[in-house]
């Protein structure tokens, strides 16, 4: 899972955060209601949304941007959500009985549960 997450990336999640997550997660609409679904996806699909879902981990630590509990119309997922949902998921399709989330960079500890070593950065 060689992930780049680029600050251009990164900049359009903080300027235009709902309409990029309806389009960037709109297509796994029921990967995101069961674990059990995501688990059953294809590992590009599960890529797709580990990179969104590490973008907006990203963006919230730099800006403070998640859900409005709110706004009971606001479409973002809240951010600690997401994140146990794809871990979960993760967990399911690496067939691994439990995993520990220390936090942090999301895409490095998915590629811990799927077995590899791998880190991420984002760029500039």
């Amino acid at each position: 899972m060689g992930v780049v997450i680029d600050e251009k990336e990164i900049r359009l999640a903080t300027e235009h955060p709902r309409g990029t997550e309806l389009r960037r997660l709109g297509p796994y609409r029921e990967a995101l209601r069961s674990a059990e679904a995501y688990a059953r996806l294809p590992p590009a699909d599960r890529d797709a949304i580990v990179r969104w879902a590490e973008t907006r981990r990203i963006v919230r630590e730099r800006t403070g941007l998640d859900h409005d509990p709110r706004n009971l119309a606001d479409p973002l997922l809240p951010v600690d959500r997401l994140r146990s949902h794809v871990i979960e998921g993760e967990r399911l399709a690496a067939g691994a009985p439990a995993f520990e989330d220390g936090g942090g960079d999301l895409i490095a500890a998915v590629a811990r549960l799927r077995g590899g070593r791998e880190r991420h950065q984002p760029t500039a």
